[in-house]
């Protein structure tokens, strides 16, 4: 084999060893990736459930203030207000 046969057959070899190594680079990097989407998905999965959970009970306490005797417990216990005929006493903590 002569001299300039054998240094192109090396860099022949050199850069395909070094695409080899480039693509298993990128191959492992995809499948990386694929793992922390996955995990990321599940996360979010999670937190949408969680969050459908929250709605559901407010959609329910909505429609237990939407009642006559909703709208009353309501301003007892969060505005504070009293029929006329009751008194309002406050005790401090």
């Amino acid at each position: 084999m002569t001299k300039p046969r054998a240094f192109r057959e090396f860099l022949v070899m050199a850069v395909t060893l070094l695409a080899i190594f480039h693509a298993g680079r990128s191959i492992f990097g995809s499948v990386e990736r694929q793992f922390f989407l996955h995990r990321q998905a599940a996360a979010l999965k999670v937190g949408q459930t969680q969050a459908e959970e929250v709605n559901r009970e407010l959609r329910e306490g909505l429609t237990n203030y939407r009642s006559p005797s909703g709208l009353e417990r309501l301003a007892r216990e969060r505005l504070n207000l009293a029929a006329p005929d009751e008194i309002v006493v406050r005790i401090g903590k």
